[in-house]
């Protein structure tokens, strides 16, 4: 009965990081109508509908079959629970493959068709992704660009994009 509730708290512990991540998408998404205010995807309905959809959906196949149990486990393990990496890696490639995922630069790599409307969508929610991971750690989005971007993959006509947007929500 023990090891039931511990599991039971680690899944309410793992309900509670998602919660909040959504929330600070939330909240960098506001921050970033603040500051970029005069950029088409803010002051164009239809563009701010879309972005306002997506923002309003982040995140959500988390609480999938294909994710939920493998993330708790990752990030959430019971005392003695070992992390399955292969659990994790499958979950990890269900999110970003999932189209409604598409704010992770993964989602993109191997595409064929990479300029599209909705990636340049893509990439501002992921920015927002961004800001709100660093809400939770104690950066800001181009701090953890600028240690990544050798690893990042950003389809090259928006690169100069994202990293303006990313200056000014620093």
């Amino acid at each position: 009965m023990k090891r039931f509730y511990e599991i039971s708290d680690k899944v309410e512990e793992y309900n509670w990081y998602i919660r909040e991540h959504r929330n600070n998408v939330l909240r960098a998404w506001k921050e970033m109508q603040q500051r970029c205010k005069n950029e088409p995807f803010v002051y164009d309905d239809w563009k701010y509908a879309i972005l306002n959809q997506m923002v309003e959906t982040h995140d959500l196949s988390k609480y999938s079959t294909e994710e939920f149990s493998a993330y708790r486990q990752w990030f959430y393990p019971c005392e003695g629970e070992e992390r399955d990496e292969e659990a994790f890696n499958a979950a990890w490639k269900s999110h970003y493959e999932n189209e409604e995922n598409s704010h992770h630069w993964e989602h993109w790599v191997g595409k064929e068709e990479t300029d599209s409307l909705f990636q340049w969508f893509s990439y501002v929610t992921m920015i927002l992704d961004w800001v709100a991971m660093g809400y939770k750690f104690g950066d800001t989005a181009l701090e953890y660009y600028e240690r990544n971007k050798d690893k990042i993959w950003i389809e090259p006509k928006y690169v100069e994009f994202v990293e303006r947007i990313l200056k000014i929500m620093s």
